[in-house]
């Protein structure tokens, strides 16, 4: 029997600006469900995929601002397969199996019997270039091939959800976890 266990990201260099990018959207601040369902749909149904979501990784926490076939709400950064994401924000993540990638296995989203084993993802940039989170997708089959239209779909679909995020403006007040609804379903532990 072997043991695995996933690699936590990094915070990136930027990570105060990041933060108060995040603060300037105002996204945080209240529910913009419904506002992303259009996109998520699109991602879901090309990609065949059990659940998207539309997140943002601020502080010690990712939170899904938006998602399909997943709870909304707000989970550890450190359990985040978001959190790579924002670590590369000029390029798609693609992981076509999670139990067999190093950053993953181990990972409680990924060890269970329902577990994400594909994730794709797109990060989500202000217009500034900061990574706030990402349009992500993931299912509980692992996936061996995913084509250039997808990526190519992802990408523009992410183009979308950024124009939403950037048109979405706070007044820079500081952001309060309790104005998001926790995710039922998911232990504090877990989140």
């Amino acid at each position: 029997m072997s043991i695995s266990f996933y690699s936590v990201a990094s915070k990136p260099d930027n990570e105060s600006d990041r933060e108060k990018a995040i603060a300037r959207t105002g996204i945080l601040a209240e529910p913009h469900q419904e506002k992303f369902h259009s996109i998520l749909d699109c991602v879901r149904g090309a990609l065949h995929a059990r659940a998207a979501a539309i997140t943002i990784v601020y502080q010690d926490s990712t939170y899904l601002v938006s998602a399909l076939g997943f709870d909304a709400g707000i989970y550890k950064r450190s359990s985040s397969l978001c959190a790579h994401t924002i670590l590369s924000p000029d390029s798609l993540t693609v992981v076509p199996d999670t139990a067999a990638d190093e950053r993953f296995a181990g990972n409680p989203y990924v060890d269970t019997i329902e577990g994400i084993r594909f994730y794709i993802a797109a990060p989500l940039l202000d217009e500034n270039g900061a990574a706030l989170g990402a349009l992500c997708a993931f299912d509980q089959k692992a996936r061996e091939v995913v084509t250039e239209e997808d990526r190519a779909m992802l990408w523009e679909l992410k183009i979308k959800a950024e124009a939403i995020v950037n048109s979405i403006r706070g007044d820079g007040e500081e952001i309060r976890k309790e104005t998001l609804v926790a995710p039922t379903g998911v232990s504090e532990a877990e989140r």
